[in-house]
């Protein structure tokens, strides 16, 4: 099995104050068991929640701290697999992106369901429903 981990996950896994705290915790202890195989974040997710991150928290030393967590520097393991979208991709998550105009995803989540696609990675562990019916969705807690 292989995953990409979505940004709020992340974001919600690192900071302590947000609603889903908990529930991203729990999913990232079972994301380390190995229960989700593989994981991966893309250079999308990746800029993604480092620059939420720095937005909610006004805090450069906890943007930077995300960033060292995914890229596994300093005292964090390196757990998650970084994917580049890549110029071919970014073309056909544009055209996912227009296919599921109907849906209320962003462009970083056209590039998620494009990998998974183009890739054959099975799941997104992800709090948003918008994937639902698109990809195969682990929701954290749910």
């Amino acid at each position: 099995m292989t995953v990409i981990v979505d940004t709020g996950v992340i974001y919600a896994h690192h900071d302590e104050h947000a609603t889903r705290h908990d529930r991203a915790v729990n999913a990232f202890e079972s994301l380390l068991r190995g229960e989700y195989g593989r994981p991966y974040v893309t250079d999308h997710i990746f800029e993604e929640t480092v620059t939420l991150t720095r937005s909610r928290t006004e805090s450069f030393r906890a943007a930077n701290a995300v960033a060292e967590r995914m890229l596994g520097e300093g005292t964090y393991p390196a757990k998650l697999d970084l994917l580049n979208v890549g110029h071919r991709a970014v073309h056909e998550s544009l055209e996912t992106f227009r296919r599921y105009a109907d849906h209320d995803l962003s462009f970083t989540d056209a590039t998620t369901v494009t990998l998974c696609e183009r890739r054959g990675i099975d799941a997104v562990l992800s709090f948003d429903s918008d994937f639902d019916g698109l990809v195969e969705r682990i929701a954290p807690g749910g």
